[in-house]
């Protein structure tokens, strides 16, 4: 099984020479992003949200010299904020004004313009993305990179600004949304590396040139953090003891209707009418909290739903995921959620919806089960079938473990290493 679970794993970059240290970039590398601010407190010193900063100190693993553009707040960083001290020198920070409104970019972008085309000046790779708000800051930086003559790498993880089918939309957004997919396409087009999560972006945003494009799917997750084989059995064998029959599933991540969170909800109440043994653990704040706990208090039989409010990622979210049988993500978007690493890290298997960003990291009857988008009687059946034979889970989370080992938050990066070492070898 393991053999067939490998061939099944997400389609990744076919690059060579990702194993141990990725090598040194020495050519300066220019970031542009805007909706992950910095922080810099009192005393000086410069902080990024947990998973921002370990990405930024990541990418120094083989990057000389990095340049962040992005805002930067006067303030107490967030809990759990990780200093980024410990790279001054190597790390040098460009602010960008907050914006609060399109009206606002509009106003300060002769400022911004000015402000990147001299940053663009002294790098040789603008690294940058089509997603944001109120504008993707790839609007700016990758015309300035282009007419500059510099190295363009677009990372596309999401695509937000896309109208989900069969969802009601105004002509803003519908306005708004072709016009992000027309100028990110050509954006795209004209990159010199273009990266994706998952290859339904690839596909469509490149169309008859995807073959340009590389697919690295997105993880947090590290190599410390993924199970031992014995130690996932170990897990399972106390797990499925005949003393815990209750089914336990998870749903962790954002609160809202795009997580699928109202597909999920319905899907317990129908299995609540069963009098089904199943407990449904909501990790997670959103708009939708409130719906989620008067579910949680309208449930009287065996059917249970508890909503825990958040926990921080590492080692707390890793032993709370290993209590479960599997995770749910019913989302309805077309990105692809980490959360599933994070599951498999634990030999824990995903119940998912069939989107384009699931599918491409969910093997359905390998590491998961797939359900139609949107179809919460769909769902209800997969987890009544769980319910009855919690014995098939293990399998398929036991599967996962191979998954999870090839997909860590270093591997990704020795990826974009390798990727980038040979743009640099090239000529536009």
């Amino acid at each position: 099984m393991r053999d067939a679970t490998l061939a099944t794993r997400p389609k990744t970059a076919d690059v060579a020479g990702l194993s141990g240290s990725p090598e040194r970039v020495l050519s300066p590398v220019l970031m542009v992003v805007v909706q992950m601010p910095l922080y810099r407190d009192a005393s000086g010193s410069l902080f990024a949200e947990q998973l921002w900063g370990k990405d930024l100190l990541r990418h120094l693993d083989y990057l000389d010299a990095l340049t962040i553009a992005c805002p930067c707040l006067r303030q107490d960083p967030p809990r759990n904020a990780i200093c980024l001290d410990s790279a001054e020198g190597r790390l040098e920070l460009l602010e960008l004004p907050m914006q609060s409104s399109l009206f606002e970019t509009l106003r300060l972008s002769p400022a911004l313009i000015r402000t990147l085309w001299r940053a663009t000046g002294r790098a040789e790779i603008v690294h940058t993305c089509i997603a944001g708000w109120p504008i993707p800051m790839g609007w700016i930086a990758g015309p300035i990179a282009l007419w500059r003559r510099k190295k363009l790498l677009i990372i596309v993880e999401s695509a937000p600004w896309r109208i989900q089918a069969g969802s009601a939309a105004s002509w803003r957004a519908l306005l708004r949304s072709r016009i992000q997919e027309r100028i990110g396409c050509f954006l795209l087009s004209r990159s010199d590396l273009p990266i994706f999560t998952q290859d339904g972006y690839r596909q469509s945003m490149l169309g008859a040139d995807a073959g340009r494009g590389f697919v690295i799917p997105a993880s947090w997750i590290d190599e410390v953090d993924v199970l031992s084989i014995d130690d996932a059995k170990s897990v399972w064998q106390s797990k499925l003891q005949p003393s815990s029959p209750r089914l336990r599933i998870l749903f962790a991540g954002r609160l809202t209707g795009e997580k699928g969170l109202l597909v999920l909800l319905q899907a317990i109440r129908s299995l609540a009418e069963e009098d089904l043994d199943i407990q449904l653990d909501i990790l997670g704040e959103g708009t939708l909290e409130p719906e989620c706990s008067r579910l949680s208090l309208d449930l009287k039989g065996p059917t249970r739903l508890r909503v825990l409010g958040t926990v921080s990622y590492g080692a707390p979210l890793f032993q709370r995921i290993r209590e479960y049988h599997a995770v749910v993500v019913p989302s309805i978007s077309d990105e692809q959620p980490r959360i599933v690493f994070d599951a498999y890290s634990q030999a824990v298997p995903v119940i998912a919806s069939d989107t384009t960003g699931l599918r491409s990291c969910v093997s359905d009857g390998l590491t998961g089960m797939l359900f139609p988008l949107g179809d919460s009687v769909a769902l209800a059946r997969l987890l009544r079938e769980a319910a009855r034979h919690p014995e098939a889970l293990q399998s398929l989370g036991l599967n996962a473990i191979a998954i999870a080992g090839e997909m860590t938050h270093q591997h990704m990066h020795r990826e974009r290493a390798a990727l980038i070492g040979n743009l640099l070898q090239t000529r536009r």
